[in-house]
């Protein structure tokens, strides 16, 4: 009797490369996690070396080999982190450091596009914001600052299109990676000439766009012989993170809402249709399952702050102790609110200058009310942008939760609280590599659609947490004020940043 094929789904994270083997069944046989080093060469920069993203996954099968048998390994595919940028010569190596999904240096190359294209205009185009964290913008900044490395680039990549080419020498990206360059038409799947024209990029210099379930080669030998993988290897082209969490949660059918309780806190509801959000507090981004949309907010410091709070104010505690402490303090946290904009505002709408902080602190406020604040604040900034989703006409039955901060019950009560929508969450919280592992699956033949492996191999939770009416009243005050306090901070963020 032979050994069932497997498949390996590979999320490659700017915190570092989480590599997960599958069966077909979607049981986890082994994973094993890479960390990945990050460079801040000045405010508001942020880079990679993208060769160091290779090391990892090779040193994470080498890793994997010990416990699973490769030589079982029918495909692998990916689900990368968006919004980077890797300038590769005509060798494929990186012409320079890759500028990642944080970094802001192209902001003011959006203001001299703006000029050309109206900020409507751009994202009735092209779904996305006209913002500097996205890549055509990054691409405008290294011709204009970097000349010599932009000569001795020959393709511009993103993330997810580096580690196809780095896998199996293919040229090829997903459309949601295509799409967070924000000149891709989502609707058709094709690259915008016009929105490339106002930065002036070549569309020649861009890779082919294709599905993200598409097989795009086999490894070379030099990746076979350095993992341990056979030759025969399909790569499957897959996607960026935030479309492999939410297909990994099983999501691909309209009516859910996948919340990302990572570094950040992306939102992504499924469509059946590109749709537009007239507040444009959501993007509209091809989904990894054809046929399928997201309407997508990339997120806010929700992690980031969270793990800020446990460094700083934590007293030595873990999460699960930070957890214990929040669930001390009552819902709404005597009045005490948190501005859950440390890296800029996503929601309630898109503000890069605006700042985090506690407002209401009184001397019979402890840590506690500050731990439940700061989990709370994140809620209130789900709730903005799951209205603005159902306004759009995405009206959510269900909210399913994934990544480290699904483990907790408390966070997932407050969000069902917040948004009086019902929430669920993944029983295997990290599904970027699960997400991934489904392309390869549906890529390799193993099932017989994108659609067909979501729904076999994930594992969402059967419980539910209903809205709590308490809960939901404390949450809706503590609403009302965090609104009040970004009204009346609007027009001064860029002042006071």
């Amino acid at each position: 009797m032979t050994d069932p094929d497997l498949v390996c789904g590979i999320d490659v994270g700017s915190q570092g490369s989480c590599l997960a083997v599958f069966d077909a069944g979607g049981e986890r046989l082994a994973t094993s996690y890479q960390p990945h080093t990050l460079s801040y060469p000045r405010p508001g920069w942020a880079e990679q070396d993208p060769r160091d993203w290779r090391a990892a996954v090779v040193n994470g099968f080498r890793d994997l080999s010990a416990r699973v048998n490769l030589r079982r390994v029918r495909a692998v595919s990916f689900g990368s982190q968006l919004d980077g940028l890797v300038c590769v010569d005509r060798d494929g190596q990186p012409a320079g450091p890759a500028i990642i999904w944080m970094d802001r240096r192209a902001d003011p190359l959006c203001r001299a596009a703006e000029e050309q294209i109206g900020p409507d205009e751009w994202y009735a185009r092209s779904g996305c914001n006209l913002d500097g964290s996205h890549v055509a913008a990054k691409i405008a900044w290294v011709a204009r600052e970097r000349p010599d490395q932009d000569a001795r680039t020959d393709r511009y990549l993103l993330p997810g299109a580096y580690m196809v080419r780095v896998a199996c020498d293919a040229d090829a990206v997903d459309r949601s990676n295509a799409s967070s360059t924000m000149a891709l038409d989502p609707d058709g799947g094709v690259w915008d000439e016009r929105l490339l024209g106002a930065f002036g990029i070549d569309p020649g210099r861009l890779p082919p766009v294709v599905g993200a379930d598409e097989p795009v080669g086999e490894i070379t030998a030099e990746f076979a012989a350095d993992t341990g993988l056979p030759p025969a290897t399909t790569v499957v082209c897959g996607c960026g993170d935030e479309m492999a969490a939410t297909l990994g949660a099983g999501l691909v059918d309209p009516g859910a809402v996948c919340d990302v309780l990572g570094t950040a806190e992306p939102v992504c509801a499924v469509a059946d249709r590109p749709l537009r959000d007239a507040t444009r507090i959501a993007e509209c981004h091809p989904h990894a399952a054809p046929g399928r949309w997201l309407l997508e907010n990339p997120g806010w410091a929700s992690g980031a702050s969270y793990r800020w709070f446990r460094d700083q104010l934590g007293g030595g505690l873990d999460y699960d102790g930070l957890n214990a402490l929040a669930a001390e303090a009552p819902a709404g946290a005597d009045g005490l609110v948190f501005l859950p904009w440390m890296g800029g505002a996503m929601a309630p709408r898109w503000e890069a200058e605006a700042r985090g902080g506690w407002y209401g602190l009184t001397p019979a406020h402890g840590r506690a009310h500050m731990a439940r604040a700061l989990l709370e604040g994140s809620a209130y900034a789900l709730r903005d942008v799951v209205e603005a989703i159902a306004a759009a006409g995405l009206e959510p039955e269900r909210i399913v939760c994934v990544a480290g901060g699904a483990r907790s019950p408390l966070v997932r009560q407050m969000r069902a609280d917040a948004t009086g929508v019902p929430v669920t969450w993944s029983e295997d919280v990290e599904t970027t590599a699960r997400g991934a592992a489904m392309l390869a699956a549906a890529g390799s033949g193993l099932h017989e659609s994108t659609a067909a492996a979501a729904r076999t191999m994930s594992r969402v939770a059967a419980q539910v947490h209903e809205p709590d009416p308490a809960g939901a009243e404390a949450c809706a005050e503590g609403h009302r004020r965090y609104r009040a306090l970004f009204d009346a901070l609007a027009d001064r963020f860029a002042e006071l940043a």
